[in-house]
């Protein structure tokens, strides 16, 4: 299975699919792509195979983008209808997820107790898809990992809301803003309120363990992450931290309130 004109890392689109390099973890994400298929979940790529060089997963049509590339990327249908896909996304793995918690099983992110779901692990705008104003499909599942269900909402929150020191959006560059986003996005998916007033620390504890993995990865000679690090990346999740402990007493007010 290899394509014609490979950009080199991936991933890529050739025809109806989409490629980039088997890793570590591709057997897994797989697996986990299959086990959405069998019990329901339409919403996500299929696998269509990989070997020692190329996985292959299917493209789903729609909009792509980041709050900050894409304006409609920032309505509140779009918000709210994230919301709900994250819900039945969960739904669904809590149907399955001991299924996938064998020996030989290889994530790439640590796996966290308690195992309530798989997380999407990356669960932001920019890894769904829109179609008629409305989030339709979730895509990349390379950082998928088993884990709690507020595991994976507090990295949601953080990127929807988005809770961020340096959201130069208008009307989301504000506390005040960020904070109705998050209660919104926790409504739909339909967390329950008493167990709103520990988001902001999961938070900040979601962004300190992706800055020690970002470090550990970078020190372990992984390209990738040398470059995030050399770009930048991990002191902005350090500046969002801060902001995120120093504003936890009001953010717990406005979700629980």
């Amino acid at each position: 299975m290899i394509p014609a004109g490979d950009g080199g890392e991936g991933p890529f689109r050739q025809d109806d699919f989409i490629y980039r390099p088997t890793r570590p973890w591709t057997a897994s994400v797989h697996a986990l792509l299959a086990a959405l298929q069998t019990h329901g979940f339409a919403n996500a790529p299929s696998s269509a195979g990989y070997d020692a060089t190329w996985e292959k997963v299917s493209f789903l049509p729609g909009v792509t983008g980041d709050l900050h590339e894409n304006e409609n990327m920032r309505s509140l249908q779009v918000l709210q209808s994230a919301a709900h896909l994250l819900r039945r996304y969960h739904d669904c793995t809590a149907q399955f997820v001991g299924l996938l918690l064998l020996e030989d099983q290889k994530w790439q992110l640590p796996s966290r107790r308690p195992f309530e779901i798989i997380c999407h692990g990356d669960f932001a705008p920019y890894n769904v898809v829109l179609n008629d104003g409305e989030v339709t499909d979730i895509i990349d599942f390379e950082t998928a990992h088993p884990g709690p269900r507020c595991w994976d909402l507090a990295y949601a929150v953080y990127r929807w809301a988005p809770l961020s020191a340096g959201a130069a959006l208008k009307n989301l560059d504000g506390l005040k803003a960020q904070i109705l986003r998050t209660r919104i996005f926790l409504d739909a998916y339909g967390m329950p309120v008493e167990q709103r007033s520990a988001l902001p620390d999961m938070i900040v504890e979601r962004l300190n363990a992706l800055v020690s993995f970002m470090e550990s990865e970078a020190a372990n000679g992984v390209e990738r992450y040398r470059r995030n690090i050399e770009d930048g990346h991990d002191r902005v999740y350090l500046r969002d931290i801060a902001y995120v402990s120093e504003y936890r007493e009001e953010i717990v007010a406005g979700l629980v309130a």
